[in-house]
């Protein structure tokens, strides 16, 4: 049988031990911690110190840090899923994919922005502590080949977009979707709450490392999940969800028992 999440892409329950949404939070919290007190520790980084304390942190994990190209990709940095086509672990996501730009100036990580670093960090290891994001994210990427959700969400949630213009262009799109309605809706959700949470960890950690190092730090203050309507877009889908999940029970009572 083919599971989803391999173990190799996950943290297990007896690990984390509170298995409730706010106990794999802190337990994502701590590995964060851990990462980010072990890189504050040299006095000189490079690209590859990312990778090294990441598998020093989790040694039997599968991750694969990447350098991307400073002139074509639009990204400063992205985690992705990993996937074995031959099969050869039983399971369809294996590991990740995180990836920075480098030539960042100061303060960086190996050229790295601290605050991009750390937001992706975050990514990462919330992959681990939630499989449920990747594991929605897998199976909302096998939906339609013709579609690309994943850019659909860059495009209008992490964005400038006005809430209301956002929620207008996820209803067409939902319109054209109707049978996956609710797992594209969970998607979205998921997304929001994860990119909520890592524009925090990238700001809070950028403004910890600022504080250390420089006496005039400004105050630490969530500016891109304002900038970007986060919480009022994670509001909307929140309320589209509830609306489609009572209209699917509404429509399964009412069908004729047999």
């Amino acid at each position: 049988m083919i599971k989803t999440i391999a173990g190799t892409a996950r943290i297990s329950t007896k690990i984390i031990k509170d298995g409730s949404v706010a106990g794999r939070d802190r337990f994502c919290k701590k590995l964060e911690d851990k990462f980010y007190n072990k890189i504050e520790q040299y006095k000189r980084s490079q690209f590859d110190y990312i990778d090294k304390n990441l598998k020093e942190i989790l040694p039997t994990k599968l991750i694969r840090v990447e350098k991307l190209s400073l002139d074509k990709n639009i990204y400063n940095g992205f985690v992705s899923l990993a996937t074995e086509l031959e099969k050869t672990i039983p399971a369809d996501v294996v590991g990740y994919f995180v990836a920075f730009k480098t030539g960042a100036k100061k303060p960086n990580f190996g050229g790295v922005s601290i605050e991009v670093l750390m937001h992706e960090i975050h990514h990462l290891f919330s992959h681990f502590t939630h499989p449920k994001f990747p594991n929605r994210t897998y199976k909302v990427s096998k939906i339609s080949p013709e579609n690309n959700f994943e850019k659909f969400f860059v495009e209008h949630f992490q964005s400038p977009m006005y809430p209301s213009k956002c929620r207008k262009m996820t209803e067409e799109l939902l319109e054209k979707e109707k049978e996956h309605k609710i797992d594209l809706l969970q998607y979205f959700r998921y997304k929001l709450i994860d990119e909520i949470s890592a524009y925090k960890s990238g700001e809070e950690y950028a403004y910890l490392h600022r504080s250390k190092h420089s006496p005039e730090a400004q105050s630490y203050f969530d500016s891109q999940i304002q900038a970007l309507f986060l919480r009022d877009k994670l509001a909307d889908i929140t309320e589209m969800l509830k609306n489609a999940l009572k209209t699917e029970r509404e429509n399964l009572r009412k069908q004729p028992k047999v």
